[in-house]
C-alpha cells in the first residue's frame, strides 16, 4: 500500500503543477487570442501563485484536523473540472475568472500531497522529498514542453481538456488512499506562526524558499517574450522546447542526497545551489536561442538543489505540526513566485532584459552569501 500511496502522490503532484504552469508556453498566443498585454497575460499564472502564497497555511491547518485523502480527492476533482471548463472561455475575463476559481483548489492539492508524503515514513524524509520535487519538475516539463507541442499541432483548448481529464483520473486513483490516522486538534493562530518564525532556522528556510522561486519565475516567466522578440515567427512548440531543461531538474532532485554528501551537508548544498542558479541569468544575457536553452538547464540544476534541500530541511527541524510547517513553507515559496511573476515585469518593460538578468543574478549570489553567514544557527539535521 505504501508504494501505491507514493505512486498516487507523485501523479497528483505532476498534474497539479501541470495545471499551474500550463498557460506559460501559450502566453504569446493568448496575447493575440484575447488582445491583451504582457502584464495581463502573466496574471494567468500569478493568480494561482497568489493563492498558493496564502492558502497553504489554512490548508495545512485543515490537514491537521481532517482526512488528507478527502482534501486531495476533492481538490483534484475541482482542478480537473476547471481545466476542462477553461477550454470554453471566449474572452479574457472569463478565462481569468476560471483560473481564479482553479487557484483555490491547487494549493489544497499540493499541501495534501506533501503532507501525505511526510506522514508516510519520517525516516526517509529526503528520499520522499526528492521524489516529490522530481514529480513537480516532471509536471513542469509536461505542461511547458508537452503543452506547447500539443497546442501547436491541435489547439490550446484540446490541451486544457486533455490535462483536465487526466487530473480527474488521478482523482479517482486517490480515492483508494487510506484515511489519515494522524489528525490532531491543533489550532492555527498568529502565535503559532510567530513562534515558528522566531525560530531562526525556520525563518532562514522560508526566506530561501521565497527567494529561489522569486528568481525562478522572474527568469522563466519572461523568457517567452524575449525569445519572441528575437524571433517573431517562433511557435508555442518551440517556446515549450526551451523548457526542456526541466528534465535535468528531475535528475538533480533524485541525486540531491549524493550532492549533499559530496559538498558536505545541507547548508553547503543550498549555497552551491544558489551560486549555480546565479550563473544562469548571466548566461541568459547572450541573446541566442541555444544559449537560452542551455541557461534553463543551469537554472534547473541550481533551483532544484536549493528547493529539494530546503523542503527536506523544514521537515527535519521538527516532527510536529507537519501540515502547518509545510503549509507555511509553501506559502513563502509561492509568495516569492507570485512577486517574481509580476514585479520583474516593471524591470523588463522599462529597463530591458539585461537589467532583469543582472538583478536576478545579484539576488541569487547575495542569497548564497546570506546562507554562508547564517550557517551557525543550524545544528546540521541528518
Amino acid at each position: 500500500m505504501k508504494n501505491y500511496i507514493l505512486f498516487v502522490v507523485m501523479l497528483s503532484a505532476m498534474v497539479t503543477i501541470s495545471s499551474l504552469y500550463i498557460t506559460q508556453p501559450m502566453q504569446p498566443l493568448f496575447i493575440e487570442e484575447f488582445g491583451i498585454s504582457i502584464a495581463q497575460v502573466t496574471l494567468f499564472t500569478s493568480v494561482v501563485l497568489l493563492a498558493l502564497a496564502f492558502a497553504p497555511i489554512v490548508y495545512g491547518y485543515l490537514l491537521e484536523k481532517f482526512d488528507t485523502r478527502r482534501v486531495l480527492l476533492v481538490s483534484l476533482i475541482l482542478i480537473g473540472m476547471f481545466q476542462c471548463l477553461l477550454c470554453f472561455a471566449q474572452d479574457y475575463k472569463t478565462f481569468l475568472s476560471l483560473r481564479l476559481l482553479e487557484a483555490l483548489a491547487i494549493p489544497a492539492a499540493l499541501t495534501a500531497t506533501l503532507t501525505t508524503l511526510m506522514r508516510l515514513d519520517t525516516q526517509k524524509i529526503q528520499k520522499y522529498i526528492s521524489l516529490y520535487v522530481a514529480s513537480t519538475v516532471f509536471g513542469g516539463v509536461l505542461s511547458r514542453v508537452g503543452g506547447g507541442f500539443i497546442t501547436s499541432i491541435s489547439s490550446w483548448q484540446f490541451t486544457f481538456v486533455a490535462l483536465g481529464i487526466t487530473t480527474l483520473i488521478v482523482a479517482i486513483l486517490s480515492y483508494k488512499i487510506p484515511q489519515s490516522l494522524q489528525m490532531t486538534n491543533a489550532k492555527i493562530t498568529p502565535k503559532i506562526i510567530l513562534e515558528l518564525l522566531k525560530d531562526r532556522r525556520y525563518a532562514a528556510v522560508y526566506m530561501g524558499a521565497f527567494l529561489v522561486l522569486f528568481c525562478f519565475q522572474g527568469a522563466l516567466n519572461f523568457m517567452p517574450f524575449e525569445i519572441k522578440a528575437l524571433n517573431p515567427d517562433i511557435t508555442p512548440a518551440q517556446i515549450g522546447f526551451l523548457y526542456l531543461g526541466y528534465i535535468v531538474g528531475i535528475i538533480t532532485a533524485l541525486l540531491v542526497e549524493r550532492i549533499k554528501r559530496f559538498v558536505g551537508g545541507d547548508l553547503k548544498a543550498i549555497i552551491v545551489g544558489f551560486i549555480i542558479f546565479g550563473i544562469a541569468p548571466l548566461i541568459m544575457l547572450i541573446k541566442n536561442f541555444w544559449w537560452l536553452f542551455f541557461a534553463v538547464f543551469v537554472i534547473c540544476i541550481g533551483m532544484f538543489i536549493v528547493h529539494s534541500v530546503l523542503s527536506a530541511l523544514v521537515n527535519s527541524i521538527s516532527a510536529e505540526k507537519k501540515g502547518i510547517t509545510n503549509g507555511l513553507y509553501l506559502a513563502f515559496y509561492y509568495t516569492g513566485g507570485t512577486i517574481g511573476t509580476t514585479m520583474p515585469s516593471f524591470l523588463y518593460y522599462h529597463f530591458g532584459w539585461e537589467v532583469l538578468c543582472l538583478f536576478l543574478s545579484g539576488i541569487l549570489f547575495l542569497s548564497a552569501l546570506v546562507f554562508y553567514k547564517i550557517h551557525l544557527i543550524f545544528k546540521e539535521v541528518k
